[in-house]
């Protein structure tokens, strides 16, 4: 699978999206670009695009979600704990284009589920909603979210998660001599 990684002026939206006009090119670049102005002060924009993804896998591996559009934004990663946000433009089972944004953070359940995203927001494309609309309105959300809290014990209160257990360290016995 090929990977392309860089800054928003280097994404090939028309090559990406075909039948995509100019119009609607501008619309996601100014959405993309409100993503990119909310990331934490000093962090530099990257978004990832996936080639091999534009015409629709015929299946889906391991039951990933073939991406076409992708940014991550890292907002908490310390001790083992973490949280970013993302945003994509990805494939459903059913053939359709899909928009996601959601914060995803670290699972302290007792069964790990590596990640929990919640909030998630899911705008399907196509229909009467169009690629464009459903990419300004998940990067809406995200930009809301980005101006919350960047701790994801937050985040997991917010969804009713499990906490990351706190540390406690062993009684230190006293040696008598």
């Amino acid at each position: 699978m090929t990977v392309m990684c860089g800054p928003l002026d280097g994404v090939p939206m028309e090559v990406l999206f075909r039948g995509l006009d100019a119009s609607g090119r501008q619309r996601m670049l100014r959405a993309a670009t409100r993503v990119d102005a909310a990331r934490p002060t000093g962090q530099v924009p990257q978004w990832q695009w996936f080639p091999d993804h534009i015409k629709r896998p015929d299946i889906h591996i391991d039951g990933a979600i073939p991406e076409i559009l992708l940014s991550e934004i890292s907002l908490y990663d310390e001790g083992g704990d973490w949280l970013e946000a993302t945003i994509d433009v990805e494939w459903t089972p059913a053939g359709r284009l899909n928009v996601c944004a959601a914060m995803g953070m670290a699972c302290w359940c007792p069964e790990d589920h590596g990640t929990h995203y919640a909030p998630s927001l899911n705008v399907p494309a196509g229909g009467m909603t169009s690629l464009c609309e459903a990419f300004e309105v998940a990067a809406h959300h995200l930009v809301g979210w980005l101006r919350g809290s960047p701790n994801p014990a937050h985040w997991r209160a917010r969804a009713n998660l499990p906490q990351r257990p706190s540390f406690v360290p062993p009684a230190v016995q006293e040696r008598s001599g």
